[in-house]
């Protein structure tokens, strides 16, 4: 029983935090050496959480998009804190964090731009159990 519930408090961690990419939308068309304005929207989770690191990183893939076993090495733009804030006169946008970063003079065609985060969430126990997420999208580099 016990067991039990220590699955369903993870189940209930992991899907009550969710990092989002935001911006740039999937899709979006960027210039090798170029800025690129990348926002995180990090959903209000239902349990508290400790926020850990984030690791944003863009990997080039060519015509291998759909095969990440075929992808070279990441480039990371960054490897640090999160800290996601709200805004008081528009509650409806959640919570984000905004990154600018000049990207890699890579060859046309697509790229990964990946995010890992890692977090603390609070269990039913009051316990608090380490949990990481991943998501990227892919861009296009001109």
């Amino acid at each position: 029983m016990k067991y039990c519930i220590v699955l369903a408090s993870l189940a209930a961690c992991a899907l009550a935090q969710r990092l989002r990419i935001q911006e740039p939308a999937a899709g979006q068309s960027f210039a090798g050496g170029a800025p690129i304005l990348i926002e995180l929207e990090d959903d209000e989770a239902a349990t508290p959480v400790t926020q850990g690191t984030v690791i944003i990183a863009i990997t080039e893939c060519f015509d291998v998009c759909s095969q990440p076993s075929q992808w070279p090495s990441s480039a990371v733009l960054y490897n640090g804190p999160l800290n996601v804030q709200g805004n008081s006169s528009a509650p409806q946008n959640g919570h984000y964090q905004y990154f600018t970063f000049t990207l890699p003079q890579y060859q046309p065609g697509g790229a990964i731009l990946s995010v890992a985060h890692s977090f603390d969430a609070e269990l039913a126990d009051g316990s608090f159990d380490p949990l990481f997420e991943y998501t990227n999208i892919q861009i296009n580099i001109q």
